[in-house]
């Protein structure tokens, strides 16, 4: 009996050995279909977010680079409003000093206007003076 029953137990354990060998790989199939189905689910989600973060960024940079061309804009407007600005002071300033040149020719050219006719006075005083003094003598 004892062999009988040594086959049997044999046989038993084989037929356990096989269930628990086939459990097993089930199992481990299931855990491997899980883990990839999980896998992908987060790789999915991370190319998301990946791509999410890449639009805010190219947004972002879009952004900065409308303002920095409004900011140049704005830049170039003030500096050329500010050389228009300049152009029209030194403009003034030009004719103010050519008029004020101008006022000082005049003033100088009366100036000498006035010497030459006060020389003129003087040296035809001058002039008469020796004339009396001269007649004074010839007489």
């Amino acid at each position: 009996m004892s062999t009988i029953n040594d086959v049997q137990a044999q046989k038993f354990m084989e037929a356990e050995s096989k269930r628990y060998n086939t459990e097993i790989k089930e199992m481990k199939s299931n855990n491997d279909r899980g883990y990839a189905s999980v896998a992908k689910n987060k790789e999915a989600e991370m190319k998301r977010m990946k791509d999410d973060y890449e639009t805010k960024i190219a947004n972002l940079k879009n952004e900065q680079e409308q303002k920095l061309v409004e900011i140049r804009d704005r830049q170039s407007k003030s500096v050329e409003e500010e050389n228009t600005r300049l152009q029209l002071e030194v403009e003034n300033l030009k004719r103010s000093h050519q008029d004020q040149v101008a006022e000082i020719k005049v003033s100088q050219n009366n100036e000498i206007h006035d010497i030459v006719e006060a020389h003129k006075k003087t040296i035809e005083n001058a002039k008469q003076k020796f004339v009396k003094e001269k007649s004074k003598f010839e007489v």
